[in-house]
């Protein structure tokens, strides 16, 4: 079953990997609310933001925490950005990820301290 998602892509402290960050909002107004609060609060704190989408998806991951609770940023993701929305795609240890964030749909290559879950 499809659920919305807010998919949340920041570039690491001192220019190094794209993050990924995930939240499960009840709904999709939900989501837009969230994606515009949280973008507001990352850039006010100095993050760069590359991206705040609201998607749809059927993955399950874990929850995502705030600062050092969050632990290590060790799980790859794909993520394609179309028009609208997102596709997220986790990677296996042997899969490769060839960002193209100029391209049409751009596509990002993330690490993430979020893990999917079953």
């Amino acid at each position: 079953m499809l659920k919305p998602v807010l998919v949340v892509l920041t570039l690491a402290p001192g220019g190094g990997a794209t993050h990924l960050a995930l939240s499960s909002p009840e709904d999709t107004a939900a989501c837009a609310a969230r994606a515009e609060t949280v973008r507001g609060v990352l850039e006010g704190a100095g993050v760069k933001v590359i991206a705040t989408r609201c998607a749809e998806t059927d993955l399950s991951f874990t929850a995502y925490a705030h600062g050092e609770a969050q632990g290590p940023h060790v799980h790859p993701w794909r993520v394609t950005l179309p028009a609208s929305g997102a596709v997220i795609e986790p990677l296996g240890a042997t899969e490769n990820c060839h960002p193209a964030p100029a391209a049409t749909p751009a596509v990002h290559c993330a690490v993430s301290a979020q893990a999917l879950t079953d």
